[in-house]
């Protein structure tokens, strides 16, 4: 009979405290991205550095970005494209500042990328006798 009245006072002791209102120290951070963009031409892109660099009319000098393994790089029609056909095309990123780098979110190309088609004709001329 002691064990059940003791099991019954913890029931009820837990019953109750769930019913009373804890005040737990609840800390709620919030953060905002702030995502930007800028049109210009890729002049230069660098993957063993990471960066793109863009000149653009309205900038007097070029603009160095970061670029990470998460930057999407897309053609005017949104296809998945690689970093290195952007190259000398009008773009325009998506970025954002993370501290004193400007990481770029996605890199757009604003007109189709160009595609050249070589044809080679070879003529071969064989005597018998």
């Amino acid at each position: 009979m002691n064990r059940f009245t003791s099991t019954l006072s913890l029931v009820l002791a837990f019953g109750l405290l769930g019913s009373v209102p804890v005040s737990l120290a609840q800390t709620t951070v919030t953060t905002t991205e702030k995502t930007t963009t800028y049109s210009g031409v890729v002049s230069e892109i660098n993957p063993s550095s990471s960066t793109i660099i863009l000149k653009s009319e309205t900038a007097p000098a070029p603009v160095t970005y970061t670029f990470t393994k998460e930057t999407v790089f897309v053609d005017a029609q949104g296809n998945v494209v690689s970093s290195e056909t952007i190259r000398n095309s009008p773009v325009t990123v998506e970025y954002m500042k993370e501290g004193d780098r400007t990481i770029v979110k996605r890199v757009v190309a604003t007109r189709p990328s160009v595609t050249t088609h070589k044809e080679e004709t070879t003529t071969h001329t064989e005597e018998t006798r």
